[in-house]
C-alpha cells in the first residue's frame, strides 16, 4: 500500500496484552519483521493490512481510523463494558449450562479499558486467591483464536461442563490443556480443547476488597 498512514500497531497490541513474537508468530513472520513493520521501516500491503486487522479482532477500516475511534471513544465516553449477572467459579467446574453468545446486562466505560466487546462478571472461589479475591469482578475479552492464547495467563474457560477461571498452560498432547490455580490447595488438571465453548482473557479486576496482608496462599506465578 503506497502513503498508508503509520498504524498505531504497538498502542494496539500493547492494549491487547500480546508481544510482538505472538503477532509475528500468527502473520508467519519474523518477529524483527514484525517490529519494523511496528515502526513504520517496512510498509504493510493490502492483504497484511487484513491479516493485521484479523490478529488485533478489528476491521481494516478500524484498523485505519483507530486513533480516531479511540478520540472520539474518550470524548464521548462510549460504554465498551457489559456487566453480565453471571458467576465464574474461581474453583471447580460449577456445571453452569453456557450460552455461546453472552446475555444482555448494563453497558459503561472505565478508564484504561479502552478495547471494544468487554465484559465484566463476578467471580466466586477461591483458587485464584490471592490473585483474584472471591466477589471481585473480572474484565473478560473473548479469544477468538486459540492461536493467540497467552500461556499461563489467567482466563475465563467456558466448557460443555461449565466455567472456571484459571490460568491455562500448554500441555504435551494438543488435544489437552493444563488448568491452573495460583491457591496451592487446588492441583492443576487437564481438560479436553474439544470440550471448550469459548475463551476469554481476564484482563482486569475491579474489587471493593484488598488481599489480607498475610496470606498462606502463595502464588504459582509473580
Amino acid at each position: 500500500m503506497n502513503n498508508t498512514p503509520l498504524l498505531p500497531l504497538r498502542r494496539i497490541r500493547k492494549e491487547r496484552n500480546l508481544s510482538q513474537e505472538t503477532v509475528a508468530n500468527f502473520l508467519n513472520i519474523k518477529t524483527t519483521t514484525y517490529s519494523k513493520i511496528e515502526r513504520g521501516v517496512i510498509q504493510i500491503t493490502l492483504s497484511r493490512l487484513y491479516e493485521l486487522a484479523e490478529v488485533f479482532q478489528l476491521s481494516p477500516y478500524e484498523l485505519l481510523s483507530y486513533e480516531d475511534a479511540d478520540t472520539l471513544s474518550t470524548v464521548n465516553d462510549i460504554p465498551n463494558i457489559t456487566y453480565v449477572p453471571v458467576h465464574a467459579q474461581a474453583g471447580f467446574l460449577d456445571h453452569f449450562v453456557d450460552q455461546r453468545t453472552p446475555p444482555e446486562g448494563i453497558s459503561f466505560s472505565i478508564p484504561t479499558f479502552s478495547e471494544k466487546d468487554l465484559y465484566m462478571i463476578s467471580v466466586e472461589g477461591d483458587s485464584m486467591y490471592p490473585t483474584l479475591i472471591p466477589g471481585a469482578y473480572i474484565i473478560i475479552k473473548e479469544v477468538k483464536d486459540h492461536h493467540l492464547l497467552q500461556w499461563g495467563e489467567p482466563h475465563l474457560i467456558v466448557t460443555t461442563d461449565g466455567r472456571v477461571v484459571k490460568r491455562v498452560l500448554k500441555h504435551a498432547d494438543a488435544a489437552l490443556l493444563t488448568l491452573y490455580s495460583d491457591n496451592d490447595l487446588y492441583q492443576p488438571y487437564e481438560i479436553q480443547r474439544e470440550s471448550i465453548l469459548s475463551l476469554w482473557k481476564v484482563i482486569g479486576m475491579v474489587s471493593k476488597s484488598f488481599t489480607p496482608r498475610r496470606s498462606n496462599s502463595p502464588r504459582y506465578f509473580s
